[in-house]
């Protein structure tokens, strides 16, 4: 191949990684958005009907009875850190599929290289526009799309306390 064969096929890359940033920021992070606030208004119900007090605030929802405390926060990593007073008691992560595609430094001078990372962009592509987010035990752990599972998981027995 050409020189220019190899030049169209990074400017047809760098142009894919551009379009996926926007995707990105246009349907996922919206998404994951809303899967954080579904986490928190889980959380609160949750604890509400098990006759908790709860106060919420901004990204964060506390909530107390007697001697217990917990709270549900999430972070700029997207992820939803649960704690007991002080002590860390869950880290879920969300994530969407295609995250582990996403690459935005891209080099190389080989056309079959450049073809190949074209067909995973576009693939990337396909997940970015209509993005499928959910909730993880952990960097490899299992999916949850429910909230409640979850906590139910974390907080087994907590009704006979």
């Amino acid at each position: 191949m050409g020189t220019k064969n190899i030049e169209e096929l990074k400017l047809e890359v760098a142009n894919l990684i551009g379009v996926n940033q926007e995707l990105l920021e246009e349907n996922v992070l919206p998404a994951i958005n809303v899967k954080m606030k579904e986490f928190l208004d889980t959380f609160e119900a949750f604890f509400r009907e098990r006759g908790f007090v709860v106060r919420r605030k901004n990204d964060s929802v506390r909530v107390s009875f007697d001697i217990l405390h917990f709270r549900a926060v999430f972070n700029e990593k997207r992820e939803i850190l649960i704690t007991r007073g002080k002590d860390q008691i869950a880290l879920i992560p969300v994530k969407f599929q295609g995250e582990s595609e996403l690459k935005y430094n891209f080099e190389s001078d080989s056309a079959s290289q450049l073809v190949t990372e074209i067909g995973k962009q576009q693939m990337l592509s396909n997940d970015l526009k209509n993005p499928d987010v959910y909730y993880t035990g952990g960097e490899s752990g299992p999916r949850f799309d429910d909230p409640l599972t979850i906590l139910n998981s974390i907080f087994n027995g907590l009704d006979n306390v």
